[in-house]
């Protein structure tokens, strides 16, 4: 007779660590994705300050985090990196989206004031004059941008009363006023001594160009990042069984 005997001694074993595996791919594929969200997190912080001239810490502040489950998270499917948006205000969202899809943008808060003086149509906006002095953001002053509102009396009496006293007065004989061209008004302009300087040019539209490429960029580190992170964890999990 020929037989054959099956080795048995390590079944139960191997059924034990089989019946565990659904819960260790579950706190792999978790831990992966947690640490990939570190990664893209980086790598969108990195591609911000190469494609924008100095982003501000409030834009790169809105950049977010969405780690997967908790009280916070949306389950594996809804892991990643998010902007901020504020339904009221302008929030890291609506800076950063023009550049990602291109196009027109919403309106800031200042052209809803120059609206309101009749120097904007409703839906118009501003454009920073090109040889006008700007920050290391490249932005035009928050102080410089208040005190043109004020002389041209966009501010609410609430927020003239709340201005510094310096910002109040002219800075050293500088004062602001609009251009026009056949009654129109085309941009306002910065008077300081015998230097005339636009600072803002007026218009009913403004078109952005794509220039951050949020979408790839994350797709590629997650295609990098994902597979490393889970091979790693799980076989560290398996290591101890």
């Amino acid at each position: 007779m020929i037989a054959l005997e099956v080795d048995t001694s390590n079944f139960n074993e191997s059924v034990r660590k089989l019946a565990g595996m659904p819960d260790i791919i579950r706190k792999a594929v978790t831990g992966a994705l947690s640490e990939t969200v570190d990664d893209l997190h980086t790598r969108q912080t990195l591609e911000m300050k190469q494609v924008f001239n100095n982003p501000t810490p409030y834009v790169l502040r809105g950049l977010k985090k969405r780690y997967p489950g908790g009280k916070m998270g949306r389950g594996v499917g809804g892991a990643g990196t998010y902007f901020e948006f504020f339904p009221v205000g302008k929030s890291p969202e609506d800076i950063v989206k023009p550049h990602v899809f291109g196009g027109s943008r919403q309106q800031k808060r200042s052209e809803r004031r120059l609206a309101g003086l009749g120097l904007l149509p409703g839906n118009g906006f501003s454009v920073m004059g090109s040889e006008y002095p700007k920050n290391s953001s490249g932005d035009i002053s928050g102080a410089r941008y208040t005190q043109m509102l004020h002389q041209l009396g966009g501010l609410s009496d609430m927020a003239r009363q709340s201005m510094p006293k310096n910002r109040q007065k002219n800075r050293g004989g500088t004062s602001y006023f609009v251009i026009r061209r056949g009654g129109k008004p085309i941009a306002i302009a910065e008077r300081n001594g015998t230097s005339t300087k636009i600072i803002l040019a007026l218009t009913q539209s403004v078109s952005y160009q794509k220039r951050y490429d949020y979408f790839g960029v994350g797709q590629k580190q997650v295609a990098y990042s994902l597979p490393l992170h889970f091979n790693r964890i799980i076989q560290r999990y398996l290591s101890r069984i």
